[in-house]
């Protein structure tokens, strides 16, 4: 018989040392998939990752997002979609990876609802341009949690949700984390979340 305790996922760090803003409702959305595109290998696939990875003016990470056309039964039509990025410090991600070096300028490049990347991505074969966030925050460091966009949802209802996908990429800093879901999975949250409200 297995006890009744011992199906809870084991939390290593008490929400409370967690970074202000990264305390995500259970229904956060995480990404399905995580794919690194480098400008120097341009027709280089790496297909799809647990660690994302942004290297100076080189590796940039493409995230995808599925946001759904219904959440309790409501159209997330004219709801807003929260895309936040929880960049906790290395000790708070433990035991999930987390390296980040450099002033923190990164950028965001958003591509059409709709499409994302796959296994076959690469530099040169990157989903279809579209809107990027337009108030990214100028600086991310480690030990916070930044709003990345605040926007309608417009995901149409009957179409059974919509892939929503952006580049994380920067000019002068360094960064690889372990994608966790919005409880963390045993640490304090990493990464991008959608939450829709």
């Amino acid at each position: 018989m297995i006890s009744s305790t011992s199906t809870a996922p084991l939390l290593l760090h008490s929400r409370a040392s967690c970074p202000s803003g990264s305390t995500f409702p259970a229904g956060a959305i995480s990404p399905y998939m995580l794919v690194p595109i480098s400008k120097s290998q341009p027709d280089k696939a790496f297909g799809g990752v647990s660690v994302g990875i942004v290297t100076p003016s080189d590796k940039c990470t493409i995230v995808d997002l599925k946001i759904p056309d219904y959440i309790d039964g409501n159209s997330t039509l004219l709801k807003t979609c929260t895309l936040s990025f929880a960049l906790p410090t290395t000790d708070q991600a433990s035991p999930h990876k987390l390296s980040a070096s450099g002033p923190g300028h990164y950028t965001f490049t958003g591509y059409l609802s709709g499409f994302g990347a796959d296994e076959t991505t690469t530099y040169n074969k990157q989903p279809v341009p579209g809107p990027s966030p337009p108030f990214p925050p100028d600086v991310m460091v480690p030990g916070n949690t930044y709003t990345i966009a605040d926007l309608t949802c417009a995901i149409v209802p009957e179409s059974g949700g919509q892939t929503v996908s952006g580049a994380l990429c920067s000019s002068d800093s360094e960064l690889e984390w372990e994608q966790t879901g919005p409880d963390g999975d045993g640490s304090c949250p990493v990464g991008f979340f959608v939450v829709v409200h």
